[in-house]
């Protein structure tokens, strides 16, 4: 499987799933790589970026309005999926507590789940859904790492200076070594670390991703 490569840009949107009822067949020889975060955080810009295709993922205007989750199928491999966003507080109490559900029901279940992409924007620390979400993920016992993105909006020192930041406020709060915790820097729009994460995300299956560009 080492040889194998992964084409990011051979990547079709699969389902899209307002209930577990909807989710596709569980195929344990595609793994499941999951996007997670607050609205607006960039995920669907992320996944345009992973695959190279524009508007693969659509990127609403208005936070919190994708309240489903959607599989993508990439290169008949893996998949990724984009799980409703969290943290949006003009929805109703009532839907937030149904997308939580459905997110719930994805995480928990038995499917092939290799590996959780956290996004975080860079320019803030963790609020208190981001650390709801990581407190689970370690309870479950998923591997995850943290994505960074909105960091075109930083000078490299401010950059730096963020990635330390956070680094050390979740480490600490886990108890845990620095070097176990994995923190993607990325510029979606700019192209920036976008070739280092798909190189990632293939390793986590023990492939490497096919240079296209």
């Amino acid at each position: 499987m080492a040889d194998k490569e992964i084409n990011f840009r051979q990547t079709r949107l699969l389902a899209t799933c307002a209930k577990a009822g909807q989710f596709p067949a569980f195929d344990p020889a595609k793994p499941e790589i999951v996007l997670a975060g607050k609205s607006n955080v960039g995920k669907s810009t992320l996944i345009n970026a992973l695959t190279g295709i524009k508007r693969l993922a659509y990127t609403s205007q208005t936070p919190g309005k994708t309240r489903l989750i959607n599989f993508f199928e990439v290169d008949n491999f893996l998949r990724l999926v984009d799980v409703p966003g969290y943290g949006y507080a003009q929805a109703a109490s009532t839907e937030k507590a149904k997308y939580s559900d459905l997110t719930n029901q994805y995480i928990t279940s038995d499917r092939p789940l290799r590996h959780i992409l956290l996004l975080l924007d860079a320019r803030h620390d963790p609020g208190a859904n981001d650390w709801q979400m990581m407190d689970w993920l370690q309870a479950l016992g998923h591997g995850w790492s943290i994505v960074l993105t909105k960091t075109d909006k930083l000078s490299r020192q401010q950059l730096l200076l963020r990635q330390r930041e956070i680094r050390n406020i979740i480490v600490s709060r886990y108890s845990g070594d620095e070097d176990d915790l994995r923190i993607h820097i990325v510029a979606a729009e700019k192209g920036t670390g976008i070739k280092d994460l798909r190189q990632f995300l293939a390793g986590l299956v023990g492939a490497k991703a096919k240079r296209t560009d």
